[in-house]
């Protein structure tokens, strides 16, 4: 608790208190069930960062949930690491760089340039943009607009908007030549003319499309669906009781000696897209995992976030709707000891390769499976198998009106960078932790859930910043407050760059982005020169002086690589058929 930017101790605020209380409180969550000799390297980990004030412009406590989050993720990393290799590390985690981790996708950056603002690596990403999200026209129809009935509602295009368009019967492309603000209109107009329940019916039963009413907190809570997931914690961890492997002592988990981390030689499949999921897959590698991406060239992927999601990754093309690629995934499930699902519920189901079916296939080897699934809504209550993305959760549960109004208007905002995505991606993570945890010491098969609702009512649930903390932080950054609209949709804050600007804030660009807050990898796979990629903000530290260990690295080996660069198995070996990116010069 916290009044007029001080604790209920009366203790100043700060990002770094307020990061600790919250990761002791994920720590000690009863439904998490953490085991207690985890519990008790709790001090192990420490919140750190020159800069101690609220500084992005949200009224909510990003920057101390992220940083909160993977708090708890360094915990069993450390948990782990000590049952490996009997050496007992700290970690540090400088909470401005959890934010940032909690935006990485808009922070790649190549030759001075942010990824929404550089032609060239717009470019590079655009072979997979099947769904032609890009088109300016195509792309609006992702946005807020007010219906009929004065409700606010939430369209989203998904990674292919021809059914959103094709549902308020319109072209599927700009054949009049509108302008940006004509096309905003046209779509203004059109919803106007239908009620929100039309729409919501619509959206989730007819054209099986993303999209929501934009609710109030409370009249959200009082919905059956926000009943239902009300006590959710991040991640639910099932341990499933048909499947009975032996432990998996870590004595027996192959890897490079060279390299010891937490999860060195852990073996993910994910199959996921955009940013939640994939999220899961890139801490992992980041910790040692070995992750292959699986995705297919026919499926459309969503620009913006490609060079993240595959970063660390070794990425694959496998076409599951064909004998040969099932065949191929199944071979790879052999290996595997994660499996990602960042499908929506049934996708997955019905190529051969849902929850169950993964169990299954390996119930009679000696080592169990973790199957990891991240959606929208979570695993209860009447919504669950609706899709939906970061600015659905954030919409629906009354975090977009409240952001709306710190700007100073009655309309609903989407947050400005995805950091429900990567909130829900850290809680799967932690997920995937604590079973391969449990799994070394009890044996077994588990699934973890996580989602993004889940997430967004966990942030929520931290409380706003006080009316004096928002005046501050509103100070800090006037040239953006109140510059952002209901219509700026997440390509808009990309090209407008609000999260640059609102992490930047009143610091020089030195000391907002600091060089330790990235890795250089290369981008020859892209026909690019040398990225600039978001790092993992958990930084191991020897504890105590005398330790001849090093600190274990969480650097990612593999850079970033596009869909298909490798061939489809577990040693990372070049496709040599894979058409090279041709680079474009830009004047």
């Amino acid at each position: 608790m916290m009044t007029n930017g001080c604790t209920a101790q009366g203790e100043p605020y700060t990002l770094q208190s307020e990061a600790k209380r919250i990761y002791y409180q994920i720590v000690h969550d009863s439904r998490l069930n953490t085991p207690s000799e985890i519990r008790d390297l709790i001090d192990n980990i420490q919140f750190v960062g020159e800069e101690t004030q609220p500084f992005y412009p949200v009224p909510y406590k990003c920057a101390e949930a992220q940083a909160g989050l993977l708090g708890y993720i360094g915990l069993l990393a450390v948990a782990i690491a000590r049952d490996r290799y009997k050496d007992e590390q700290l970690i540090e985690i400088d909470v401005s760089h959890a934010l940032m981790n909690g935006l990485a996708a808009l922070f790649v950056r190549h030759e001075e340039e942010w990824l929404s603002g550089s032609p060239k690596m717009m470019n590079a990403v655009q072979r997979w943009d099947h769904g032609q999200t890009r088109e300016l026209y195509r792309q609006l129809a992702t946005n807020i607009y007010k219906s009929k009935d004065g409700r606010w509602y939430a369209l989203h295009g998904s990674m292919n908007p021809t059914p959103v368009i094709e549902m308020l019967k319109i072209p599927q492309h700009n054949e009049e030549n509108l302008t940006w603000s004509q096309i905003l209109d046209m779509y203004s107009e059109l919803v106007a003319g239908l009620d929100s329940t039309t729409l919501d019916n619509w959206s989730n039963n007819v054209y099986r499309v993303p999209g929501t009413v934009c609710y109030e907190e409370e009249e959200f809570k009082s919905l059956p669906h926000g009943i239902a997931i009300k006590d959710e914690p991040y991640y639910k961890l099932l341990h499933q009781q048909y499947y009975s492997q032996p432990p998996v002592s870590w004595e027996n988990v192959p890897h490079d000696p060279s390299d010891r981390r937490p999860l060195s030689g852990i073996k993910v499949l994910d199959l996921s897209r955009a940013i939640a999921a994939p999220t899961i897959g890139r801490v992992c590698a980041a910790l040692g995992a070995t992750t292959i991406r699986v995705s297919c060239s026919d499926n459309t992927e969503l620009p913006i976030t490609l060079m993240d999601g595959c970063l660390g990754k070794t990425c694959v093309d496998i076409n599951l709707k064909t004998f040969e690629g099932r065949k191929k995934l199944l071979e790879l499930i052999q290996e595997a000891d994660v499996f990602v699902d960042g499908y929506r519920p049934a996708v997955l189901e019905h190529l051969g390769f849902g929850r169950d079916a993964v169990l299954g296939l390996v119930a009679n080897r000696q080592k169990g499976i973790v199957y990891c699934q991240e959606n929208c809504y979570g695993w209860k209550g009447p919504w669950v198998t609706r899709s939906g993305w970061a600015q659905i959760a954030d919409t629906v549960c009354g975090i977009g009106l409240n952001i709306g109004r710190f700007h100073g208007y009655d309309e609903p905002h989407i947050f400005p960078g995805p950091n429900a995505d990567y909130l829900t991606g850290h809680a799967g993570t932690a997920g995937v932790l604590h079973a391969l945890y449990s799994r070394a010491r009890q044996g077994g098969s588990y699934v973890v859930q996580c989602s993004l609702l889940v997430s967004n009512i966990h942030m929520q649930s931290y409380g706003k910043y006080s009316e004096q903390q928002q005046e501050k932080l509103k100070a800090r950054k006037r040239d953006l407050v109140g510059k952002t609209r209901h219509y700026d949709e997440i390509v808009s804050h990309g090209v407008k760059q609000h999260a640059i600007k609102g992490f930047l804030s009143d610091r020089s660009f030195e000391k907002a982005f600091k060089k330790e807050y990235f890795q250089t990898v290369k981008g020859d796979m892209w026909g690019l020169n040398d990225l600039d990629v978001v790092s993992l903000a958990l930084k191991f530290k020897n504890k105590g002086n005398d330790s001849d260990s090093p600190a274990m690295r969480t650097d990612f080996l593999f850079g970033t690589c596009p869909p298909g660069y490798h061939l489809p198995q577990w040693e990372n070996t070049r496709n040599e058929d894979f058409e090279a990116i041709e680079p474009v010069t830009v004047a």
